[in-house]
């Protein structure tokens, strides 16, 4: 077994790295007022602003379409980030972006109301 006060400085040392620590949200993304949002694929679909790793919103990522995402069309994503607060709303700090999909959802409604199509041999 550690001695105890060792073993606290080292846990105690290594929480500010702790705290830094990135997760990985998957959900939907959109513009609004000139930055990037994401609404997580999750019960209740939570909205995250987007902010780059200084804290300043997210106008514009490489790979994303500022016009489709204006246009409401359906693009998919997964963002590696730290989740933070902007105003008192929820935001990421994003690290990267990644497995960006137009024309998909992830929200299970958006499943159940597309038409179901047919298969070959089927009518």
């Amino acid at each position: 077994m550690f001695p105890r006060k060792p073993m606290l400085f080292v846990l105690g040392a290594l929480t500010p790295f702790a705290a830094m620590a990135a997760d990985i949200y998957i959900g939907m993304l959109s513009a609004h007022e000139g930055s990037l949002r994401l609404t997580r694929c999750s019960i209740g679909k939570p909205i995250y602003q987007l902010l780059s790793q200084e804290g300043r919103p997210l106008a514009e990522w490489p790979g994303l379409s500022p016009q489709a995402l204006e246009e409401q069309a359906k693009t998919s994503a997964r963002i590696l980030g730290e989740f933070t607060e902007r105003d008192g709303k929820p935001a990421l700090q994003v690290e990267r972006i990644d497995a960006i999909r137009s024309g998909e959802s992830c929200h299970l409604e958006d499943w159940l109301d597309e038409p179901v199509k047919a298969g070959p041999g089927q009518q």
